[in-house]
């Protein structure tokens, strides 16, 4: 009987840390889930660059550029255009009439030469876009 009770009594303490440990991992492989663990920190800092496009999942809009994702001046949407910091529907729409007008962009210090568009909105979003 007592042989029972303390076999018992380890195979629950064997339940338990597994339980424990299948939580911890968890936490660690699902999305969201949990603080982001100092490897996941180094790794974002890794993320290749992107260019979000206008053809890039053209169901999608997303609400924030990833790290690293960048903005294709001569194929974004005006929605996506949104996305930049200071560019609302007025300049977003403004970039693209420019882009329809003098063809696509060479170089991102084009973007100076689009009514609204002067060096300090241009240095918040320089690191942003590229001219494809």
């Amino acid at each position: 009987m007592k042989e029972e009770k303390r076999l018992s009594g380890r195979l629950t303490l064997v339940l338990a840390a597994l339980l424990c440990l299948l939580f911890g991992l968890s936490l660690l492989l699902l999305p969201g889930a949990g603080a982001a663990a100092p490897t996941e920190i180094q790794a974002a800092a890794s993320i290749p660059e992107r260019t979000l496009t206008g053809g890039d999942d053209a169901d999608r809009l997303p609400t924030e550029l990833l790290p690293g994702e960048k903005l294709d001046l001569n194929t974004a949407t005006a929605a996506q255009l949104q996305l930049l910091p200071g560019i609302g529907e007025k300049l977003s729409t403004a970039i693209v009439a420019w882009r329809e007008e003098h063809g696509p962009f060479q170089k991102v210090e084009e973007l100076l030469q689009v009514p609204g568009i002067g060096e300090k909105r241009l240095a918040e979003i320089r690191d942003l876009v590229t001219a494809g």
